[in-house]
């Protein structure tokens, strides 16, 4: 019943803000003539509508800062233009791009014949996530996505001609993706991708069962972990973090390593945690206003206290069941600005392991517009900068970086841009 009860006061709290109308018109590059039917959201979200027969669309939204809005239709090049609801937003005149004027792509973009029979197993472990990440959670469309392999590098390309439609039905989402880019690099086992995500509401979605497990995905993800960090509430919401040292023994000695250092699964990690129980402040501060920055050196581990690893990971890969471990580390050696809804930006700055590189997949995904239930917020101070998102809420890009230590299940590297 407390679901129904914070929807309610999600709704009261909206007036207290300022709604933006976004308004324009898509039309063909090169011919001018308007585009009806051309899906237009804000990535990562569940709001969303489409172009009329003139090319016109409208969309309202309480989302607030800096975030992508996506154009997107078949036959055309995805595209995306960043809004900022500080600035006065004007009447948007958008040109898609023809696939068929871009040769480049066209060319480069030949693919494996059956490619799905061939890698589409190894493509779902990876994208959607291994069991149980995947129950219940199916591509509706597989016949859209494409297979290169570079055996030179040893590289495994994926592309989409169209947007790939995946339902969870245990989230109660008809996940739409835009699929930019995937790529797995055998020789280093490193998985990336990047996309553009919608979320639909299925018929299941107000489901009491729904409602708990999506609930249940949010707790101890990193958006939770993200939005604690950033409203400096890291102890309070079962979150530890400690520092840690991992190394390598090469000829004898012991190497330090970071998220950039090479080296395949017949070294043997070692780590050594070198602090005890650290303050959300000794690793953040505030950038400005709506922003905060994470910095720190070597790994962080990051403990969720309130439950423990699911039972099919703790056999899978051999963890003692105390809670929830993940490792984090900065990739660049920058600060990581992270805002109040829980993206962060630099994408490709932060790598993670353990618990969060086998979680954190297309399966366990939720938009950034989820609002936690009332067991996790106290005020509507605390609903509404979650509700109305933060600086950046755009792409959904992911890598992966198996590691010895993991045994296979790899560091995720996931961020919206």
């Amino acid at each position: 019943m407390r679901y129904f009860i914070l929807y309610i006061l999600m709704m009261g709290a909206f007036p207290l803000y300022a709604q933006t109308t976004i308004k324009g018109k898509v039309v063909d590059k090169e011919t001018n003539a308007p585009i009806d039917n051309v899906s237009v959201y804000i990535s990562n979200s569940s709001n969303g509508t489409r172009s009329d027969a003139e090319g016109n669309f409208t969309l309202t939204t309480r989302s607030q800062g800096q975030f992508e809005l996506v154009f997107s239709i078949m036959g055309y090049t995805i595209k995306m233009v960043p809004v900022n609801t500080s600035q006065q937003t004007g009447f948007l005149n958008v040109a898609l791009s023809s696939k068929s004027n871009d040769l480049p792509e066209v060319v480069l973009r030949t693919y494996i014949k059956d490619g799905w029979k061939v890698w589409g197993k190894h493509f779902l472990n990876q994208f959607i996530g291994s069991y149980p990440l995947s129950a219940d959670c199916k591509i509706l469309n597989p016949e859209v996505i494409h297979f290169q392999f570079k055996k030179l590098d040893s590289v495994l390309i994926a592309f989409a001609n169209e947007t790939i439609l995946v339902e969870n039905k245990k989230l109660g989402y008809l996940l739409h993706y835009d699929l930019s880019e995937f790529r797995y690099d055998f020789i280093n086992g490193l998985i990336f991708f990047q996309g553009y995500p919608l979320f639909e509401d299925l018929q299941n979605s107000t489901s009491k069962k729904v409602l708990k497990k999506r609930m249940e995905i949010y707790e101890g993800s990193v958006m939770h972990f993200m939005r604690s960090l950033y409203t400096n509430k890291l102890r309070e919401n079962n979150f530890e973090i400690r520092q840690m040292v991992k190394t390598i023994n090469i000829g004898g000695k012991p190497i330090i390593i970071d998220g950039n250092t090479k080296y395949d699964n017949a070294h043997k990690v070692s780590f050594e945690l070198t602090s005890g129980v650290l303050s959300a402040d000794s690793v953040d501060y505030g950038e400005n206003e709506n922003t905060a920055a994470l910095f720190f050196k070597n790994f962080l581990q990051v403990t969720y206290t309130k439950k423990v690893a699911p039972a099919y990971y703790s056999r899978s890969y051999n963890t003692n069941g105390q809670g929830i471990v993940s490792e984090i580390t900065l990739i660049n050696k920058q600060p990581l600005l992270v805002y109040s809804n829980g993206t962060y930006y630099e994408p490709t700055s932060l790598l993670l392991s353990g618990y969060w590189g086998w979680s954190e997949k297309i399966g366990y995904l939720l938009p950034f517009d989820f609002t936690p239930i009332k067991s996790e917020i106290t005020t509507l101070a605390e609903i509404s900068p979650i509700l109305l998102g933060g600086e950046r809420s755009m792409r959904y890009l992911v890598a992966i970086q198996n590691s010895a230590e993991a045994r296979g299940t790899g560091g995720i590297l996931g961020a919206y841009a």
